[in-house]
């Protein structure tokens, strides 16, 4: 349902064949479209743990109570997005699982990786641990710790339900101040400002381009895929001056534009000049073509 906030919503019976649908469901889904790639790949590898863990591990429901059947359900909750899931387990199983998943929220993201490190290898041998392993890839992709619950069905069985979250990627922003030989950058994806002003000759092109080409890399990655607008993103270059150095290193991060709006049109790049600065206006004209990137071009009045 577009513009529901939920992504998967399902009550029943889960094997290889159901988990197969639901994952295309839920990759079609309009919601799940809608994300960031990051976002959208850690949900999900979240839910496919979830939907794994109870095609494997869950035993058949020993009543009729349609409140003890398996179930997942993923949707949005501000600026978060909910995964729960709920199957049926044996009593005996509960105090195993309670453990194991205590020891794996206490862990922090580098002991947590080394632990999952160290259960691959132990799993290739030793099988039946699963459920611990996909535990822990769970609280890696998702960032967050694993809440969970028993209800007793009866002497014997348990219905075992988590709760987790997955935090929505957000952009960092990198801004750096003008300085007599570096230009000023504002790049904000949540202000959707975007500009390089000033003169261009660092005592060092390459470590001060090569922050800018890495944001500009991970912007590639995870903003492009969001629908949230259709408003173009303007790239705008608003140089006085460039040496040669800086000049391959702006042509550098002018490719991956053209190769991100290649992807996704909503890519403008304006370039300013003063309107008695020709050469300004060349020069721009030339990157755009090595670039094949195609410039607006803004003249500006001196006075």
């Amino acid at each position: 349902m577009s513009g529901s906030g939920i992504f998967l919503d399902y009550v029943g019976f889960v094997d290889h064949e159901k988990i197969n649908i639901l994952l295309k469901k839920l990759k079609k889904s309009e919601e799940f479209l809608s994300l960031d790639r990051t976002t959208g790949r850690r949900l999900y590898g979240v839910v496919v743990e979830c939907l794994d863990n109870i095609s494997r591990y869950s035993v058949k429901n020993p009543s009729d109570n349609q409140a003890f059947q398996p179930y997942i359900s993923a949707f949005k909750q501000n600026n978060r997005i909910l995964i729960k899931t709920g199957n049926t387990v044996s009593e005996n199983k509960t105090a195993s699982l309670t453990c194991r998943l205590c020891e794996i929220n206490q862990m922090e993201d580098e002991a947590l990786t080394e632990f999952y490190e160290k259960m691959i290898n132990k799993e290739s041998v030793h099988e039946g641990k699963g459920a611990g392993l996909g535990f822990v890839f769970m609280k890696l992709k998702s960032g967050n710790n694993i809440a969970h619950s028993f209800t007793i069905i009866d002497k014997q069985y348990s219905f075992f339900e988590i709760n987790i979250s997955v935090n929505k990627y957000i952009m960092r922003k990198l801004i750096l101040e003008k300085t007599a030989s570096s230009p000023k950058v504002i790049l904000d994806p949540d202000k959707r400002v975007f500009e390089i002003s000033g003169e261009s000759r660092p005592p060092d092109p390459a470590a001060f381009y090569g922050e800018l080409i890495t944001w500009l890399d991970d912007y590639s990655k995870h903003i492009l895929k969001s629908q949230e607008s259709i408003d173009p993103d303007i790239f705008i270059f608003d140089l006085a001056y460039f040496n040669s150095s800086s000049a391959r290193y702006i042509l550098d991060f002018c490719k991956i534009l053209t190769v991100s709006k290649s992807e996704d049109n909503r890519i403008e790049v304006r370039w300013k000049y003063d309107n008695n600065d020709l050469d300004m206006l060349e020069s721009g004209r030339e990157l755009s073509r090595l670039a094949k990137l195609p410039f607006e071009f803004v003249g500006k009045d001196n006075g």
